[in-house]
């Protein structure tokens, strides 16, 4: 499966599961974030909120979080 269908998968089968988690490692990843993104601009909420390289990490780690309802 490839990660869109993953993601689909996720929010349509588990989607409290898939918020919840997702909220997590985004707040997770932010605090680990020192002054500046993973693209190498400053690290604001906004600019996290709206940054490719964050958002795809973010999703990334949620799947692998959420693996076990991938068989389900």
């Amino acid at each position: 499966m490839k990660m869109t269908e993953k993601i689909a998968f996720l929010e349509e089968r588990h989607l409290g599961e898939w918020m919840k988690t997702r909220q997590e490692v985004f707040e997770e990843l932010s605090d680990k974030q020192s002054v500046f993104c993973l693209c190498g601009r400053l690290a604001t909420g906004l600019h996290e909120s709206h940054c490719q390289r964050f958002i795809n990490k973010v999703r990334s780690e949620t799947v692998k979080r959420l693996a076990h309802l991938l068989t389900a």
